[in-house]
């Protein structure tokens, strides 16, 4: 028996990247998926991907950071699927640069890409999961253990999911919800995937170098184990597991690594 059958997801930022991988993977294991990107422009060239799948996939076009649009996401949903099972917060804008330097324009881009569409979709889609028993999860980081020079809108944002789902578990323990977040590795980003500077300009993401990088295909895999072993926190990685066991114990050291990383990456 297939680990999704029947079972509705609703991912949010699934055009591309990891959303696209998970949708993906929910489909061959049986599952319908709601996809969801900004641009209704969009909508044939996603939804020919996923041909194969056309009676279990629709596609809605809705900016979640706007409240009126991610509760048309999750009541377009319904009205298809008749319930949502699972709702993936995926969507978000990374950025990069001091927080002194960067625009205003970014730091509101980033935090309504990720944090408040998070919020206004599961806010919206809560009355539907607890009927089904279902989950909510949060794809963060593994920025959000140890905040990262350069980086402190996105380990902002991505810590905030932590502190959500610690809440969110109270408040929907006795429905049988289950909500997680997964402190997500370094993974394979598409070609066409961009970050905004400081001053709000669109640019290729920074290679990793010298770091393990997970496939899209690997880290969806490990996002959906999450969800069916119903799992609170997985961190993934060998790596991130020792960077998030060291900083509980002694985070003056991930300081310090990270720290003489910074200095290294901004340095003239």
């Amino acid at each position: 028996m297939k680990r999704f059958e029947n079972k509705v997801f609703v991912i949010t930022g699934s055009t591309q990247g990891l959303g696209r991988a998970l949708a993906f993977k929910v489909l061959n294991e049986g599952g319908q998926v709601a996809l969801n990107g900004r641009k209704e422009a969009k909508k044939d060239e996603v939804l020919q991907q996923f041909a194969s799948f056309q009676n279990r996939v629709i596609y809605v076009a809705a900016d979640v950071t706007k409240s009126d649009e991610a509760r048309k996401l999750i009541e377009a949903t319904v009205a298809h699927f008749g319930r949502i099972d699972v709702l993936v917060n995926n969507a978000g804008m990374s950025a990069y640069g001091k927080l002194e330097d960067s625009n205003p324009s970014v730091i509101q881009e980033v935090v309504d890409s990720n944090l408040t569409g998070s919020l206004f979709a599961s806010h919206y889609a809560i009355p539907h999961i607890k009927k089904t028993k279902g989950s909510i999860e949060f794809i963060s980081s593994l920025a959000a253990i140890h905040g990262l020079g350069n980086y402190s809108l996105y380990s902002s944002v991505k810590m905030a999911y932590i502190g959500a789902v610690q809440s969110l578990k109270k408040e929907l323990h006795d429905d049988g919800v289950h909500v997680g977040a997964i402190y997500l590795g370094f993974t394979k980003n598409d070609t066409t995937k961009r970050t905004l500077n400081a001053n709000g300009e669109l640019e290729a993401v920074p290679v990793r170098k010298g770091l393990p990088v997970a496939s899209q295909d690997e880290s969806a895999g490990v996002v959906l184990n999450q969800i069916y072993k119903r799992k609170t926190f997985v961190v993934q990685s060998a790596l991130g597991k020792a960077n998030f066991l060291v900083n509980r114990v002694l985070p003056r050291i991930i300081h310090a690594v990270l720290l003489n990383q910074f200095r290294k990456m901004t340095k003239d």
